[in-house]
């Protein structure tokens, strides 16, 4: 390829130039009043432990997963299964409630 000529590219350095014209300094007063700037206090965390068998956790898992694909076609659970996922609801509304 002798006869190969490479061409300028007009206009790449628009694409190098800073985006601000000058770097804005912040002294670390500035910064700090920035951060620790007093704002409306939000309300107590609360946490709680609940304890799951294996069965709850499986259990759990498998409603998280029909929860996140609501669109899927399944068939309904089966009433014992139902009556336990009721059963655990409760578990978790009476932690959530205290």
């Amino acid at each position: 390829m002798p006869n190969f000529k490479r061409v300028a590219l007009v206009g790449s350095e628009e694409l190098f130039r800073p985006t601000r014209p000058q770097v804005i300094t912040d002294t670390d007063d500035v910064i700090r009043d920035a951060v620790d700037r007093p704002g409306h206090m939000k309300e107590e965390l609360v946490l709680k432990t609940l304890n799951f068998t294996p069965e709850e956790i499986e259990l759990l898992l498998d409603a998280v997963q029909i929860a996140k694909y609501p669109d899927r076609p399944r068939a309904k659970p089966a009433l014992d299964r139902f009556d336990y996922l009721d059963a655990l609801r409760l578990k978790i509304q009476t932690v959530a409630d205290q």
